[in-house]
């Protein structure tokens, strides 16, 4: 009987080989898998001398433990501290400002006439602009004029019975008051009309008409004024003595020359 050859091809070396490495790679692993698995402990086993005691945690401390936090006796409430009131320079308005002191009865037996000659003037609680307003009068208004006080005047405003300072320049005087010097003689204004006062007494006004119109002062025969106007019957005229601006008769006047007419100061 013949027997029969099988002849491997190179193709078939390559496979042969690559199943061999198989093989050994393997047993390789199976033998490896075993090793570890008869070196460990069975799930559980408390008491075998390979399971490692687990490391403790340290525990946290509790809040406040290493630093006791400030407590606050609930008997004895938190108190503000004083507000120091040391050197304290209190305002200049905090300073209360002092009425108006009411004329002595010698100032009132020696009061002079007066009347404003502007208007929209005030009267104020002191002779100064920083006091306060009483008051807001018109051209006009008749007062009673009892002192000086710098460039004030202490008067009373007659139809209101009120009592205050009024600006000296906004006031027209019919005479002098106690310790008062005489105005000296003013200088002639230009525009104006040298005149005479013709009759025996002449009334001085605030404004031109004798109705409703209490004189505020007079002049006697003789009196030198400055004329600036004619309106109607009156001049407006400013006393040369006294420097008093006002109306009078134009009558009882004797002028220089034409006086020109004009419109009433308001």
């Amino acid at each position: 009987m013949k027997r029969r050859t099988v002849r491997i091809t190179p193709l078939g070396y390559i496979v042969l080989i690559i199943i061999v490495l198989v093989m050994v790679v393997s047993i390789y692993f199976i033998v490896w898998s075993m090793r570890n698995t008869s070196g460990e402990q069975p799930d559980g086993n408390l008491n075998s001398n390979s399971v490692q005691a687990p490391t403790p945690t340290p525990s946290l401390a509790p809040v406040g433990a290493a630093t006791t936090a400030p407590t606050m006796s609930a008997t004895t409430p938190p108190t503000n501290a004083p507000v120091s009131t040391t050197n304290v320079t209190p305002k200049q308005d905090d300073t209360p400002e002092p009425s108006v002191k009411t004329p002595t009865a010698a100032q009132v037996a020696a009061a002079v006439d007066g009347t404003l000659n502007a208007s929209g003037v005030v009267l104020r609680a002191g002779p100064a602009p920083t006091y306060s307003i009483l008051g807001k009068y018109s051209s006009g208004t008749q007062l009673k004029v009892y002192e000086v006080s710098g460039d004030y005047y202490y008067v009373r405003v007659v139809k209101e019975n009120l009592v205050g300072y009024v600006a000296a320049k906004f006031v027209d005087k019919a005479g002098l008051l106690p310790g008062e010097n005489a105005t000296p003689t003013p200088k002639a204004i230009a525009g104006t009309i040298p005149g005479t006062v013709s009759a025996s007494k002449l009334a001085l006004r605030s404004v031109p008409s004798t109705e409703d119109n209490t004189p505020i002062g007079e002049v006697v025969k003789g009196d030198s004024v400055l004329i600036f106007f004619k309106t109607g019957d009156f001049y407006y005229i400013q006393v040369v003595s006294t420097g008093v601006k006002c109306y009078a008769a134009a009558k009882y006047i004797t002028a220089s020359t034409t006086v020109p007419t004009g419109t009433p100061v308001p």
